[in-house]
């Protein structure tokens, strides 16, 4: 692309008015489109597997590089690591050493992306790195929400190891909690990385927790003396997020100038409905888009993508739908 936007430079490009389009959703075209054996939901384990990983970069990755370039978009990739963190690690039986080394080659995989794709064009591309909740991001089981020290102590080794890479930005990806959120942009600034915060909202538009919009932005942003960039939802359909913007607008919410982006779900299935799915929903790709269209012009967003069941079919959609 026209350059990768550095990390001294990412704040003012993510304000400079483009829009910036994400990657979709790797976990569900994993599981359900590609076949891969996704354990824990773990998606850090294809960086390994050099023919699954090809397999996900061509059919995926390379197609939404390509839209972004057609469409004059910026772009925001990931790198597979939301859940490349001490618990997950250990569940799937990987040696506490072994962190850095995934999470590097995360980064060095979204490189490989970006490289692959010729005629960048005039865009710009934040190499990015997704990092996500200690636990569960579509639930909170009573009593595991954790403080935010607490967050910020386990978070920072994956945090410090991403911090040694080219990445340009942490996106802390279906936050549940605002303490936990609070202890992940913590844990970003001690180690100098820009962070966009973006927690789930279920179908009424407050966190699984029961947390409002307005409470998490207010209580995170308290916490961390503003440090995030900005926040957005992830792993929702506008459905659920889009009367909670509303209501907000209309009502000239101070918090609403804080919120920039969204990255949907293709259904509009609750979270509890996607758990129990054993076929994917892919919804209506044209739909979402001019869901996702309507959002932008309403609410001034820059940061548009997919999430679960979209993939680069959904992408090039919003892409032509949306303005760059």
């Amino acid at each position: 692309m026209a350059g990768r936007v550095g990390r001294e430079q990412v704040g003012e490009a993510l304000a400079s008015g483009q829009t910036f389009l994400t990657f979709p959703g790797a976990e569900t075209y994993l599981l359900f489109k590609q076949g891969f054996p996704l354990r824990e939901f773990c998606a850090f384990e294809v960086l390994d597997d050099d023919d699954a990983w090809e397999n996900l970069a061509q059919g995926l990755f390379r197609p939404t590089v390509q839209a972004a370039v057609d469409g004059g978009y910026g772009l925001i990739t990931d790198a597979l690591v939301w859940r490349a963190s001490p618990d997950f690690l250990g569940k799937l039986g990987y040696a506490p050493g072994e962190l850095r080394r995934i999470n590097e080659l995360g980064v060095a995989r979204a490189d490989e992306v970006i490289t692959a794709v010729g005629g960048h064009g005039d865009s710009p591309v934040i190499v990015s790195a997704d990092v996500g909740p200690r636990g569960d991001g579509y639930a909170v089981t009573p009593g595991a929400t954790i403080g935010a020290a607490s967050a910020r102590d386990y978070h920072t080794p994956q945090i410090s190891a991403l911090a040694d890479t080219n990445v340009a930005l942490l996106m802390a990806w279906t936050m549940t909690s605002a303490t936990e959120a609070a202890g992940i942009a913590q844990a970003a600034a001690d180690a100098g990385l820009p962070i966009v915060v973006s927690p789930t909202v279920e179908t009424d538009g407050t966190l699984p927790d029961g947390t409002t919009l307005s409470e998490f932005v207010s209580r995170v942003d308290e916490a961390t003396h503003g440090y995030p960039l900005f926040y957005m939802v992830n792993c929702a359909h506008p459905t659920h997020l889009d009367p909670t913007l509303r209501a907000a607008r209309d009502h000239d919410e101070p918090w609403l100038s804080r919120f920039r982006g969204f990255r949907a779900n293709a259904s509009s299935k609750s979270h509890e409905e996607l758990d129990s799915s054993t076929e994917l929903d892919a919804g209506d790709a044209d739909d979402l888009a001019a869901r996702m269209a309507a959002m932008q012009a309403a609410y001034d967003l820059t940061v548009l993508g997919g999430c679960c069941g979209t993939d680069d079919r959904h992408i090039k959609a919003i892409a032509e739908a949306c303005s760059a």
